[in-house]
């Protein structure tokens, strides 16, 4: 599978990853692993970032 959306044929659901996307980027930020990154995502960045994974679209920010 080239995205999120498509490994084990469908296994996250798109509604359940959109519904859980805020908690989870938020999860994310917070990581100890995240705040060692030279560029630190805001919310909104990290949610993009998610969502590129899920959908399998281009980074562009």
């Amino acid at each position: 599978p080239s995205c999120i959306k498509e490994y084990e044929g469908g296994i996250i659901d798109e509604q359940e990853f959109n519904d859980k996307l805020p908690s989870v980027a938020a999860l994310a930020i917070g990581d100890a692993c995240t705040g060692s990154n030279p560029r630190q995502p805001s919310q909104q960045e990290m949610e993009k970032l998610l969502k590129a994974c899920y959908y399998d679209l281009p980074i562009d920010f």
